[in-house]
């Protein structure tokens, strides 16, 4: 029976999401973002604001963390006495981040954001996660995360709360087009740090959360059957951790991208990494404890990563950049996605723009963008938006390139300092066209093609 109410929850998502492209859900989501970025404060643009939240859940990129849920709450209920508590720990826990990042915004207006998309930043959250994915297979233990010991005892809601932010941060990556409204509106609001205005900043992204989290909170408390704990919850565990180091890759992705590097490589230095953790764990042998084991085997990889991010600050040239500079504008750089051929230099698009007397689209592309992918998907597999893009002269920054810290800068695009993905249409002049951060509003963007 609990599978039925997966089963109905999961199809519901599925024909919301189908309906949503194509009715006045879109028009209602343009309502919600100026809720976001409004200064009014009322019930009704609260309950407009969860609404927005669930809408936002709808997104396809968020239904991985569906199972997800369903397997952490299944764990982490065990030999409890309510089958309540974890559900709704682990919800709020998610709401919390959205709050966090409402309270983040208005003290700070965007700079947190900044430190967010720092390469440090991003893995230092991807050990994060590995430590937690190790927590949860029983391998170390984290104070507040597992229960008095690890084996027997209860899960403690302490765990299940930051597991619950976990999903939060990572669903924030998919919501997009919601959270950049939000945080652009609140970090552009004039008048400083007011108690009030950073209160009501926090409350709105809280109710944005809490309207995310429904899905969760249904499946946590409906959609799972807790059968009688034994030893096959160590494969549980395991099961868990591994979903949780796929968080870490994640992170990990998004962190060496901005050192440039390639998703495939990003790929090798990540099973490298296990590898070596792995080995060092082994090689202590089973006559020492599993914990020590393991913790030895964290030390020793936490000094090749601290090794390696002190050599890659050390030896880094001072003249990379100009070099780079030099070699883009020696070539015209481009990048061949299906039937269509993006610049990949500003410059270059420029010129080509004047010269055939058409627009620029550009898009703002990273490797750890999930909606920049799915963006990217739809640039080959739908044919309307393929014959508009031919249109138009096609130009990609990624976000190492150092022309993306000039468009950062620009005043017009505060989007940037948020998140992406995000796109622009702009004439030979650098006159502003259009602009949006949702990639699903083809139909608006081909407007400005002529498609």
């Amino acid at each position: 029976m609990n599978l039925i109410y997966v089963s109905a929850i999961l199809l519901l998502l599925v024909i919301t999401q189908d309906a949503y492209a194509d009715s006045p859900l879109s028009a209602m989501n343009a309502w919600i973002e100026g809720q976001l970025a409004s200064s009014q404060s009322s019930l009704s643009a609260y309950a407009f604001l969860m609404l927005g939240g669930l809408m936002a859940s709808l997104l396809p990129c968020v239904y991985p963390l569906y199972p997800i849920t369903a397997s952490i709450i299944s764990g982490r209920s065990q030999n409890h006495s309510s089958r309540v508590l974890h559900p709704v720990t682990y919800y709020f826990g998610l709401a919390s981040i959205y709050f966090m990042f409402g309270f983040i915004a208005a003290v700070t207006g965007g700079a947190f954001n900044e430190v967010l998309r720092l390469p440090l930043t991003n893995l230092l959250l991807a050990l994060l996660f590995l430590l937690l994915a190790l927590a949860t297979a029983g391998f170390i233990h984290l104070p507040g995360f597992n229960g008095n010991s690890i084996g027997e005892k209860t899960p403690g809601v302490l765990g299940t709360f930051f597991m619950g932010m976990g999903a939060g941060l990572l669903s924030s990556s998919c919501v997009g087009p919601f959270v950049v409204s939000i945080l652009v509106g609140l970090a552009s609001q004039a008048g400083g740090i007011a108690l009030f205005s950073t209160l009501v900043a926090a409350l709105k992204m809280l109710a944005f959360g809490l309207g995310l989290g429904i899905p969760f909170l249904l499946i946590g408390l409906f959609g799972v059957k807790l059968p009688k704990s034994g030893a096959w919850m160590k494969y549980v565990q395991w099961a868990l951790g591994l979903l949780i180091l796929y968080f870490a890759f994640a992170y990990l992705e998004k962190s060496l991208s901005g050192y440039g590097l390639k998703p495939e490589s990003i790929q090798l230095i990540f099973f490298g990494a296990l590898l070596l953790l792995f080995s060092v764990y082994m090689r202590e042998g089973e006559q020492v404890d599993g914990l020590p084991r393991m913790q030895r085997a964290l030390f020793t990889l936490f000094a090749v990563v601290g090794g390696l991010v002190l050599a890659q600050g050390v030896f880094t040239p001072a003249t990379t950049a100009t070099s780079a500079g030099e070699a883009i504008t020696a070539t015209i750089a481009t990048e061949t996605k299906g039937e269509l051929t993006w610049y990949l230099n500003r410059a270059d698009a420029v010129k080509a723009a004047r010269e055939q007397g058409k627009p620029i689209f550009v898009d703002f592309f990273a490797y750890w963008c999930a909606n920049c992918k799915e963006f990217e998907h739809l640039t080959e597999t739908d044919r309307e938006l393929i014959a508009g893009l031919k249109n138009v002269v096609l130009l990609k920054i990624h976000d190492t390139d150092p022309e993306f810290k000039a468009y950062q800068n620009d005043s017009r695009y505060p989007e940037l300092k948020v998140g992406l993905p995000f796109f622009v249409m702009v004439d030979a002049d650098d006159h502003l066209i259009y602009k949006t951060s949702d990639y699903t509003r083809t139909d608006e963007m081909l407007l400005f093609m002529g498609g």
